[in-house]
């Protein structure tokens, strides 16, 4: 028989065969699903149906029905033979169960999760064995829909709804690094809301990419990038291996951004632009998106997203009190809680003091940030001058005018060079207040640390010359003291946190 088309030989199915839709390959009519591709033959399609639907796993749950499906496994209900239970039962798709990266990433699923112990992680109840050998996991069955799937219908929550939620995710994650594993994929879709009495119980699933402590070897290689570019630390962006708990702490404030302006951080772009991004620059600032969000709220999120894992927020723990204290479902009546302002209608008093600090930052650190910078400039010009002026004019000299405009001209440029210097440190951390004051800190230190070191050698001078009639050091040496001082407190504070200069020393 040929091709009424052209003369190519038509494939003529045996009696009692089917093809696949999908890769269009020939096989027996015993075979229900295709073996490269686990798709079902078509008439179980039309139908509804699934090979596994209606068998017993472990000669203990009843496969029911399916609940959905990913890229690497299908979801089932299934109803326990012996107990008025049913639980969720995720197998691994038939062509994947002879990929060993994968089967590992199944594995280590089950370990993750059977270790914590948080009504915010989903239970893992069993892991078992098809009658075709996959491997499938059996976990508690929830009854909601994922953040994702909320997300996609609501488009963005409010600061009274995601913060509940974000406190959840940090009990969870605080949780799992309590007994060493760090999730490394947290996202919106592995955060499921479960309807319950008292508001969405949040629980966090798929432990598949997570980080063991005890493990002996890597699911991946050191090198290897691995997680959701949208919500992946920066660390975790150059090397999976480099994530730890400090990584989950940034990937939780980042769906909390999310939550709260509507889309993930450095917005909608492909993933290896976004991981670019990630590396290389801080995401908009969450009120640019959200003119609703609080200052202290949009700062807790910013200080936990820091692209310095030494600058973040330290712990889950310390993520969730500070989310607490924005927190007006648990403030207790009559108190209203910061997160709007700093000044409640009760009065200042009112206001929770951790919420109020926290406030009272971001709203200040720009401000701040500006006056610090324009003071070590004109400071910086003022010390070259007086310290030019000591040493050209000594005691008793006298001044020309081509002397002082040559001071004046090397000021002036000394206050431009170090204006835009704090212009090139502060702008990459424009977008976040904990940024800013982490940038500025030093200059203000420095600041701090030459005005108090010339004060009190003017003090020494001036007992000196009461005592003796004499100083003991001369103007020009005490202003260059002063300077080297300050000098050196800036270079203490800018390189006493920086990972490059620990790793060097270690």
């Amino acid at each position: 028989m040929t091709d009424p088309v052209g003369d190519t030989p038509a494939v003529v199915p045996a009696v009692g065969s089917w093809t696949c839709p999908t890769c269009h390959n020939l096989y027996p009519s015993d075979f229900a699903v295709c073996p490269r591709d686990a798709t079902p033959r078509a008439e179980q399609i039309a139908a509804g149906a699934d090979p596994l639907i209606g068998q017993v796993l472990g000669r203990t749950y009843r496969v029911v029905r399916v609940l959905g499906e990913g890229g690497m496994a299908r979801l089932y209900e299934a109803e326990h033979l012996r107990i008025d239970a049913r639980y969720a039962v995720k197998v691994i798709h038939d062509d994947l169960s002879r990929d060993a990266s994968l089967l590992a990433r199944f594995e280590r699923e089950a370990r993750a999760a059977a270790r914590i112990h948080s009504e915010h992680v989903v239970r893992m109840v069993d892991v078992l064995r098809t009658a075709d050998n996959r491997p499938c996991l059996v976990t508690e069955l929830l009854e909601g829909e994922d953040l994702q799937a909320m997300l996609d219908r609501v488009k963005k929550l409010s600061v009274a709804e995601a913060i509940p939620i974000a406190r959840q995710i940090c009990r969870a994650v605080a949780a799992a690094h309590a007994v060493g594993v760090v999730h490394r994929d947290l996202k919106p879709s592995n955060v499921f809301m479960c309807k319950s009495a008292g508001g969405p119980l949040v629980k966090v699933f798929d432990f598949g990419v997570a980080k063991l402590e005890d493990d002996e070897k890597l699911l991946t290689r050191t090198d290897t990038v691995m997680g959701t570019a949208a919500y992946m630390a920066p660390e975790q962006a150059r090397r999976a291996a480099d994530a730890g708990p400090l990584a989950d702490v940034y990937s939780t404030s980042a769906v909390m951004y999310h939550m709260l302006t509507g889309q993930p951080p450095y917005g909608n772009v492909p993933a290896f632009s976004r991981l670019a991004m990630v590396l290389h620059e801080e995401p908009a600032r969450p009120r640019s998106l959200e003119p609703e969000i609080p200052d202290g709220v949009e700062a807790v999120i910013q200080h936990a997203m820091a692209r310095e894992r030494t600058a973040r927020i330290p712990s889950a723990i310390e993520l969730e009190a500070q989310l607490a204290a924005f927190d007006r479902s648990a403030a207790p009546a009559g108190k209203t809680s910061a997160a709007l302002s700093v000044v409640t209608p009760e009065g200042p008093a009112a206001a929770d003091p951790r919420a109020t600090q926290i406030v009272v930052r971001a709203r200040i650190a720009r401000p701040l940030a500006v006056f610090v910078a324009a003071t070590s400039s004109l400071a910086a010009g003022a010390w070259i001058a007086a310290l030019l002026a000591a040493f050209i004019w000594p005691s008793g000299s006298t001044e020309s005018s081509t002397e002082r405009t040559l001071i004046g001209f090397i000021a002036i440029a000394a206050i431009v060079v170090v204006a835009l210097l704090n212009v090139q440190t502060l702008r990459p951390a424009w977008r976040s207040a904990p940024a800013v004051i982490r940038n500025i800190r030093p200059a203000a230190l420095a600041l701090a640390a030459g005005g108090l070191t010339f004060g009190a050698l003017e003090l020494v001078t001036a007992g000196a010359v009461a005592v003796f009639g004499t100083p003991p050091l001369d103007q020009g040496p005490r202003i260059a003291l002063a300077g080297a001082i300050a000098g050196l407190s800036l270079c203490w504070q800018r390189f006493r946190l920086d990972e490059r200069l620990k790793r060097w020393i270690g």
